[in-house]
This record gives C-alpha cells, sequence and structure tokens, in this order.
C-alpha cells in the first residue's frame, strides 16, 4: 500500500509543480533543501540510497547531498521511473522478508547498522511523507492550492484497500 500510495503522492506534487515557473521551483524558501527542487531532488537521493540498501542492486551514493536532477522534467522522468521500481521490489517481498536483517552503513557518519528490513521500510515510506509535507507546504507559501496527500485519498481514489461495495454497511 505505501508503495503505491508513495507513487500516487510524488505524481500529484510533479503536476502541481508543472503549474509553478521554473524560477518558483527553484525558489530558495528557506527550507533546508532550499527549494521544492532541492527538496525533492534530497528525497529522489535518500529513496535511491535506501533501494540499494534494501535490494544491492543500482549505484551506491556516497553523499545525502548530491544533486541527481537539475530541472523539474529530469526530476519527473527519473522520479517515476524510481517509484516503478520501489514498486516492483516491494511487490515482490514476502512476509518473511520484512524479518530479515539487513545491514548497512550510514551515509552521514560511517557506522554500521543492523535493522529488520520492515522497520526500515516504516523509515522509508515515513522520510519521503515528511518531504511531501515539506513541497505541499512550499507550494502553498507560493499561493498554490496542491491537492490533499492525504493516504485516505488515495485509498478512496484508487478503491485500494477500500471495503468493496457489497461489503459495505448501510445505514
Amino acid at each position: 500500500m505505501y508503495a503505491s500510495y508513495n507513487k500516487w503522492a510524488n505524481d500529484l506534487l510533479l503536476q502541481e509543480c508543472d503549474q509553478i515557473p521554473s524560477k518558483e521551483y527553484h525558489r530558495d524558501l528557506d527550507v533546508y533543501f532550499n527549494s521544492i527542487h532541492g527538496t525533492m531532488d534530497h528525497q529522489y537521493v535518500a529513496d535511491k540510497v535506501w533501494l540499494y540498501r534494501f535490494t544491492g542492486q543500482g549505484d551506491p551514493i556516497d553523499s545525502l547531498d548530491e544533486q541527481l536532477t537539475g530541472d523539474l522534467a529530469t526530476l519527473k522522468e527519473k522520479r517515476r521511473l524510481l517509484d516503478d521500481r520501489i514498486c516492483s521490489v516491494i511487490d515482490q517481498m514476502q512476509e518473511k522478508d520484512f524479518l530479515r536483517t539487513i545491514i548497512y552503513r550510514t551515509v552521514r557518519k560511517p557506522l554500521v547498522m543492523q535493522q529488520p528490513l520492515g522497520a526500515a521500510l516504516f523509515h522509508f515510506f515515513n522520510h519521503q511523507t515528511h518531504h511531501r509535507g515539506q513541497v505541499h507546504a512550499m507550494l502553498t507559501q507560493l499561493g498554490r492550492t496542491p491537492a490533499a496527500l492525504d493516504m485516505i485519498y488515495f485509498q478512496r481514489e484508487t478503491g485500494q484497500w477500500m471495503a468493496k461495495e457489497e461489503d459495505m454497511i448501510t445505514a
């Protein structure tokens, strides 16, 4: 559910970003990663770091400060491919995988960590939600009214993880 939601929410934000001028998209809004683009690029970088930890596939990233996209068009293309990959990786997992211990090296402080994959996935998806909230707030600062990103809207729109009509209770 979280992988599908992640893809849905990222796509909504990317659509909203298409509606603002590049200058506003890259404008320094005095936030940790400076701009909407900086925040979305960081989310992309962090997702690649974690996906590498989960799968051992892809290119390792040595710094969370790397910029992997320079503009919205590049980010959109790479983000959508990565979201498809995330969905594929998660879809292939079985329940037993969530209990498997992963071992990885942290990026900022070189420490070796061990953690159940399921717990790391909670962080992975929560981190994405955290940064999407920041982007949502920045879009609001720019005078936009971005679509609501609450999980319930995703569930209602897609029908996923909702009761079927025949299972619903009527008043």
